[in-house]
Parts: structure tokens; C-alpha cells; sequence
């Protein structure tokens, strides 16, 4: 699959490179790399001349300047649920900013390094308001759009079987592919962080008004940067608002 790369300020082309390591290495190369969402409204969009926008790009600002004394030194990598740890596993990226929810087991078992929590969320649902459903109960026996690699299908899962309700999960390994499956009928319901479910019909909804964000949500969802172990020196910038990356 091919991952497609835009970049703030003027490093807008170009490769990261070989592996990006730890902060002397990123300093040897122009500008460092930060995996981000290809497309969620509020935390990562790029603009029409490929600048990333939004709470995930900002908090990759403070870091470059501390490295580079540069904001504008980043070049964002846009990932998906699939491949954004491996990027960062593998080094084709020096930090992860894509609103990934930060949980025990990935930091143990997949060997990296959480940072400070950006964002507190909650995964939620979003229905058709001609459903007349209110509750996370009226989905019994629904078809559910869901994206594939996320804490969101494990959730709907362990959610399930919690609460004795039965339904389908419809999986996708792209959000935008869910998005568009959902907003066509495929699902009747979709799920995601709430935030990320609001921005959806916001901006992907052929009508907006048609669809709702049920109120409930079924988990905690504290969002925020990851690093490698071992890459401590990219851990430790901060700045106002920002606190450490």
C-alpha cells in the first residue's frame, strides 16, 4: 500500500528516510517524521496545500521546535489503524500522533513509549436519526461498521458479551472506506471515538442532519503520543499546553 506524505512549512517533499532513531539522529536529517490519521477532522487534515491541520499536528510543533528550534520542521506521514505501529516499530516514523488510545498492552507488548495524554475520548456510536435509536441497547442485532486494528473492535466485542447484545461487525482496514460504506447504508451503526464519529458526519455525511452521535459511550479512550523505548531523548520536549511530547 502506498502511504502518502505531506509535510508543514516548506518540507513538503521527500522521504524520512532510514530508520529515524533517537533525537541525534533525527537532528542529522532536515525535518522529523510524525505519524498521523490520513483524514479526521480537528486532530489531523491536511489543507488544500497539504499542511496538516488540526490537535495531533499542533502537538508535533513543540517537539520539532525543541529539536530544530523550528516548528514548521515536520514532515507528517499519514497512516492507518493498520500500519501506524508498525511505522513506528520499524522507524519510518519518530513519533505516533495519529489519536491512538493508549493502553497497557500496547506499551508492553508491543515494546514503545507513551507520552502525556492529548485528548480524553470515549467510543461511541453514530445511528441514522430516522432509527429512533437513543440507547447503545436499541443497537441489539445491528450491523456495525467498525475499523479493523483499533481498541474500538476489540470493545464492541468484549461490550457485547457484557451486556448480553448481539450484533454484526462490519470490519475495514481504512476508516475512510468505513465512512463511506456507513453513509451508503451499508451499516447501521458506525464506531469510533466519539470525536472522531462527530467530525464524520460533519464533514463525510451527504447530510449532516440525517445522523446523530448516540450520547453513550462504552470505554474510556485517553488518546496521545507514542515513541520506541529506547528513543527517550524525543520524549522530553514541552512547551505550553502541550506538556511533554
Amino acid at each position: 500500500m502506498k502511504r502518502i506524505l505531506y509535510a508543514a512549512g516548506p518540507h513538503r517533499d521527500g522521504y524520512c528516510g532510514s530508520r529515524c532513531g533517537n533525537a541525534d539522529t533525527v537532528k542529522q536529517r532536515a525535518s522529523s517524521c510524525a505519524g498521523v490519521s490520513t483524514g479526521f477532522a480537528g486532530f489531523s487534515t491536511p489543507d488544500s496545500q497539504g499542511n496538516f491541520k488540526g490537535l495531533d499536528a499542533t502537538t508535533a510543533a513543540p517537539w520539532a521546535a525543541a529539536i530544530f528550534g523550528d516548528p514548521s520542521k515536520v514532515r507528517f506521514v499519514a497512516l492507518t489503524a493498520q500500519n501506524r505501529f508498525t511505522a513506528l516499530q520499524s522507524g519510518e516514523i519518530d513519533v505516533l500522533l495519529r489519536n491512538s488510545t493508549q493502553t497497557y498492552l500496547r506499551a508492553v507488548s508491543i515494546g514503545l513509549r507513551i507520552g502525556p495524554v492529548n485528548f480524553y475520548d470515549g467510543q461511541g456510536f453514530a445511528v441514522k436519526r430516522d432509527a429512533k435509536v437513543d440507547k447503545v441497547a436499541g443497537l441489539n442485532g445491528a450491523t456495525v461498521c467498525v475499523a479493523q486494528g483499533t481498541t474500538h473492535e476489540v470493545t464492541l466485542g468484549d461490550y457485547a458479551r457484557a451486556h448480553n447484545i448481539t450484533w454484526s461487525p462490519v470490519v475495514f482496514e481504512r476508516v475512510d472506506t468505513m465512512y463511506q460504506a456507513f453513509f451508503s447504508g451499508r451499516c447501521d451503526a458506525m464506531t469510533q471515538d466519539a470525536s472522531a464519529l462527530a467530525g464524520a458526519v460533519a464533514t463525510a455525511a451527504p447530510n449532516p442532519a440525517d445522523y446523530q452521535v448516540l450520547s453513550e459511550t462504552i470505554s474510556k479512550e485517553p488518546l496521545g503520543p507514542f515513541t520506541r523505548n529506547g528513543d527517550e531523548g524525543l520524549g522530553r520536549t514541552s512547551s505550553p499546553g502541550c506538556t511533554t511530547v
